[in-house]
C-alpha cells in the first residue's frame, strides 16, 4: 500500500481541549513510526471544560447542542496544522462523556462521545472518522483502552518488551512485546485526573492543575490518601478492565476531601500523585514477561514530580520521556486517532480482542464522507 497522510484530534478526560496532529503513514498495514508532519492544541473554553469534568449534570439539551459545538473547536485544530489539505482522512475520537463497559456490571454496555463527525466531514471537505469504540463494544469488548494497537504498530521490532503509559486524566498501560498476540494493556487508574481536581481546589479555582510540580513541591506523601485512592473497586476488577470520570471525577474527590480536606494543598497533591505512580510501576510489575523499559507519554509524562516517583518506584527499570516523534506525550493519542482513521479506510482492524475482551478484531467507527 502507498503513504497516506492522516490526521488525528483527540479530546481526553483532561477536557482541557483537542490536539490534532498531521501523520504521513508509509504504509498501514506494517508496523514503521510514522512522520510527524505538524501538531496544534486549541484550549477548551473556561465554561466548556467545567461542563465537561460533571457531564452528569448536563440536561439531554446541552448534551445535543455540544455534539454539534464541539466539531467547531475541532475544524478549528486542525486548521492550525500546516499542509492540512493534503491529508486523506481525519480521525476523531470526540469527548468522552460516559462509558460503562461489561466490567461495570451494566445491563447494556454502553459509551458516549460527543462530537458530530458528519459535521466535521462537512466543514473539512475529508472523510472523517468517528465512533470508534461502538464496533469493540458491540463484540462483547470494553471499548478500552483505544490506543494498544498503535503503540505495538508505532514501535520499531525488537526483542525488548516495553510498557508504554499513557498518563491523561486516566493512565492506561500497553505492554509492547515483539509478537502482537502477546499485546496485553489495560487503564491503570486515575492518571491525573484526581491531581488536577485537587490542583483547582486548593488554587481555588485560579489554576487548571499543577503545572511544573508548583503545588505539590514540598508536601509529604500521606499514606491514608494513597491507600484511599488505590482501595477503589477499580483496583479489584478483573481484567480486562476500563475506567474513567464515572469512577475518578468529581464524586470521588468530594469524598476524599470531606475525609483528607485538613491536609495540606502541597501533601494531597504529593500523594494523589504518589497513588498514580504505585499503580503504573505495580502494572509493570504484574506483567508476564519482564519489562525492558517504561516509556511515559500523554500530559502527565510531563509533571516532573511524577518521573520522579515512577522512577524511584521502578528502579532498575528505564524510565523514559520522549519529545518528539508519534510518542512525544502530546502526539500518541492523536497519532493513534490518524492510524485508526487511515486502517478503517482501508478496511483493516485496529482493535486487540485480548487486550478489551473482545470476541473479535473489529475495523473501529464509521466514515463519514
Amino acid at each position: 500500500m502507498s503513504a497516506v497522510r492522516a490526521i488525528g484530534l483527540m479530546s481526553g478526560t483532561s477536557c482541557d481541549g483537542v490536539d490534532a496532529l498531521l501523520v504521513e503513514l508509509a504504509h498501514v498495514d506494517e508496523r514503521h513510526e510514522p512522520r510527524v508532519l505538524g501538531h496544534s492544541h486549541v484550549p477548551f473554553p473556561t465554561q466548556l471544560r467545567a461542563e465537561l469534568r460533571d457531564p452528569t449534570e448536563l440536561t439531554l439539551r446541552r448534551v445535543a447542542e455540544l455534539h454539534f459545538e464541539l466539531p467547531q473547536l475541532y475544524h478549528a485544530a486542525v486548521q492550525g496544522l500546516p499542509q492540512w489539505r493534503s491529508a486523506a482522512v481525519c480521525g476523531m475520537h470526540g469527548q468522552t462523556v460516559w462509558h460503562a463497559p461489561p466490567s461495570h456490571g451494566v445491563p447494556v454496555s454502553n459509551t458516549l462521545q460527543l462530537g458530530s463527525s458528519g459535521t466535521l466531514a462537512h466543514l473539512l471537505g475529508m472523510p472523517v472518522v468517528g465512533d470508534m469504540r461502538g464496533a469493540d463494544l458491540a463484540r462483547g469488548g470494553e471499548g478500552a483502552p483505544i490506543a494498544p494497537f498503535s503503540h505495538w504498530f508505532f514501535t520499531p521490532p525488537s526483542s525488548r518488551t516495553r510498557l508504554v503509559v499513557n498518563v491523561g486524566g486516566i493512565a492506561n498501560y500497553t505492554c509492547v512485546t515483539p509478537e502482537v498476540e502477546h499485546v496485553t494493556a489495560a487503564d491503570v487508574g486515575p492518571g491525573m485526573m484526581i491531581t488536577d481536581a485537587l490542583a483547582r481546589h486548593v488554587s481555588r479555582g485560579a489554576l487548571d492543575c499543577d503545572h511544573d510540580g508548583e503545588l505539590s513541591e514540598g508536601g509529604d506523601i500521606d499514606r491514608a490518601v494513597v491507600d484511599f485512592i488505590l482501595g477503589h473497586p477499580f483496583f479489584r476488577r478483573a481484567a480486562p478492565r476500563s475506567t474513567g470520570r464515572e469512577d475518578f471525577g468529581g464524586g470521588f474527590v468530594a469524598a476524599l476531601l470531606v475525609r483528607f480536606g485538613g491536609l495540606e494543598g502541597a501533601t494531597l497533591l504529593r500523594s494523589s500523585l504518589w497513588a498514580t505512580a504505585t499503580a503504573i510501576v505495580q502494572a509493570a510489575r504484574e506483567q508476564a514477561r519482564p519489562i525492558d523499559e517504561i516509556l511515559l507519554t500523554g500530559g502527565g509524562a510531563r509533571h516532573p514530580g511524577l518521573r520522579e516517583m515512577v522512577a524511584e518506584q521502578a528502579a532498575p527499570i528505564p524510565v523514559l520521556v520522549h519529545d518528539a516523534g508519534v510518542f512525544a506525550p502530546e502526539h500518541h493519542e492523536p497519532a493513534a486517532m490518524a492510524l485508526i482513521a487511515a486502517r478503517t479506510l482501508a478496511r483493516l482492524p485496529s482493535s486487540l480482542p485480548r487486550v478489551t475482551g473482545a470476541r473479535e478484531a473489529a475495523i473501529l467507527g464509521h466514515v463519514h464522507w
